[in-house]
């Protein structure tokens, strides 16, 4: 019809000359009237629009073919599969639930826009892509979740990565983490002593506002050397990582990932302020802290020429930033911007998501008080009436409550989903996915798999016995990732959250109306209860039934 009349139209003007305009176009049909500009505006839209589909189409040719192998959820023009998975993350990671029990746990597509995910369930399936040295850079989700913390080693880009990594890992030591300890356990002892207050109280009371400040000190302390109660500025760095990890909940917006529109999105909801304030802040901790570290070098220096080192050097605490201002000082060269990436990408790290996963197995053992009473047995097999610190050869006799820990971290692991983009093609067990593909591996979909844990949806720290956690396959708990591109602060979070439990449950019994199959997930940058953890709590005032050896 348009080169129809496009055609006529030659034909028109040229009788138009001959004949005059009124009796030609008397004569003409319909379809064949002179197009107005309006028109001409329309028509060059659809042309152009079908230009650009049939580029894309020729462009993505291999995911379409991908997309025609493997199943998934119906997709529309433009908007993908968003009709029928929900825009809000909650409600997606439910829907991605579903979906990986509608295709028996194969890997299943996922149009956002034009973008083709594929979302990964089957452990065997997940190690592959995870393990695989084609797939070590981070998907295109995190994006955004880059605007919340930087370029750390979560986050950073492949090149990037590979050589902060190498260098960071050489700091979680044994001898690194042990004396961190004496952090942990002052923390834990101020926090009880606060909880104190709630004791006897009839009326739950949230615990995540205590936990999340004890986490908040300990991070601020074992990352930075500060204590949040001594310096305003602390306070400051909390309230930002707090407003910015609200980021992540726009990773389902495609069209925040365009740098330009998300600049002025977030200039005018306020976050931009945020933003700006946490990269202030952390800069000044690093100039503070450099000055610092200056200053201890130059004295140890004239220690040293005068054969004599200070005892209070040898014997203070070497804190995260502190050991990455040392290994710069031998040839690292990490500039300002990466010190406070990598600061940041800790303090998030070793808060919120340790904060999260111990209100959980709070909530969780006042709902089962018998796994509630077999932690304690252990704990007091360990420490006995005393009140003393716990050590670093205490930490691996607590057993059974690691096992609560890791049953806490698979019903409800804060990184509930993550991505990869696919750089070479890599084979899964029953499809190749191509070069650029999207690939999203979702913790909380593969921990509730009922093939890998029978009745997934139910508490039961015996899925982390040695006998049963032997039995499975290694990729099937994925609380902490796995691969090269795994959590390097693992031993970290188990021994602050170990120390937590044991200092709360040594003191009291945590007790609560909550149901499990009631529990509804928010998720910003890390997944969490959407309406608190509400308890209550009671002395301790027992000698335990049977003391666990």
């Amino acid at each position: 019809m348009l080169f129809d009349r496009a055609a006529v139209l030659v034909a028109v003007t040229a009788d138009i000359k001959m004949f005059g305009q009124t009796s030609i176009i008397r004569n003409l049909p319909a379809y064949a009237l002179p197009v107005t500009k309006s028109e001409l505006y329309v028509y060059a839209s659809v042309a152009l629009f079908v230009v650009i589909w049939c580029r894309m189409r020729w462009q993505f040719r291999h995911f379409y073919r991908l997309a025609d192998k493997i199943k998934g959820p119906p997709s529309y023009p433009l908007n993908g599969s968003l009709y029928d998975l929900s825009t809000t993350p909650e409600q997606m990671m439910y829907n991605f639930k579903k979906s990986a029990e509608n295709y028996d746990y194969e890997p299943v597509k996922l149009w956002i826009g034009p973008f083709l995910f594929v979302g990964v369930y089957k452990p065997e399936d997940v190690q592959i892509v995870l393990n695989s040295s084609k797939a070590l850079e981070k998907g295109i989700i995190y994006h955004i979740i880059r605007h919340a913390v930087g370029e750390g080693i979560f986050t950073a880009p492949i090149e990037k990565w590979r050589k902060h990594r190498r260098i960071i890992a050489t700091i979680f030591s044994s001898k690194f983490l042990d004396q961190l300890y004496p952090i942990f356990n002052e923390n834990n002892r101020k926090l009880v002593d606060d909880l104190a207050n709630h004791v006897g109280e009839t009326q739950p009371f949230d615990i995540w506002d205590s936990i999340i400040s004890c986490n908040l000190n300990n991070v601020s302390q074992a990352a930075m050397g500060y204590n949040l109660n001594d310096r305003r500025t602390l306070s400051e760095f909390v309230l930002a990582m707090k407003k910015v990890s609200e980021l992540s909940k726009y990773i389902m917006k495609p069209w925040l990932y365009i740098d330009q529109i998300f600049s002025i999105y977030t200039y005018f909801n306020g976050l931009k302020v945020y933003m700006n304030q946490l990269d202030r802040v952390s800069l000044q901790i690093i100039r503070d802290k450099k000055l610092e570290f200056k200053t201890s070098e130059s004295q140890r220096s004239d220690d040293k020429s005068s054969g004599n080192v200070a005892d209070d050097y040898k014997t203070s605490t070497k804190v995260f930033l502190d050991k990455l201002l040392k290994l710069n000082s031998e040839g690292a060269d990490f500039t300002d911007e990466d010190l406070k990436d990598e600061v940041i990408t800790m303090a998030v790290a070793g808060s919120d998501t340790s904060a999260i996963s111990e209100c959980f197995c709070v909530l969780l053992l006042g709902m089962h008080q018998d796994v509630q009473d077999k932690v304690y047995d252990e704990i007091y097999s360990v420490l006995g009436d005393s009140d003393r610190d716990v050590t670093p050869d205490d930490i691996y006799r607590f057993k059974y409550l690691e096992m609560v820990l890791k049953e806490t971290l698979r019903l409800f692991p804060p990184g509930a989903i993550f991505s990869r983009i696919i750089n070479e093609n890599v084979k899964l067990t029953n499809c190749e996915l191509p070069k650029g593909s999207n690939v999203f591996v979702a913790p909380y979909v593969t921990h509730r798999c009922p093939k890998l844990y029978p009745n997934p949806d139910s508490f039961n720290p015996e899925n982390f016995s040695p006998e049963n956690e032997s039995s499975r396959h290694k990729f099937s708990f994925l609380a902490f990732s796995g691969g090269p591109r795994g959590c390097l602060g693992v031993k970290y979070a188990m021994i602050s959250m170990k120390l937590m439990m044991v200092a709360l449950l040594r003191r009291y019994s945590v007790h609560t109306d909550s149901k499990l199959s009631d529990i509804k997930l928010k998720i910003d940058l890390l997944a969490k209860k959407a309406d608190g953890y509400p308890i209550t709590i009671r002395p301790r005032n027992r000698i335990p039934r049977d003391i666990v050896v």
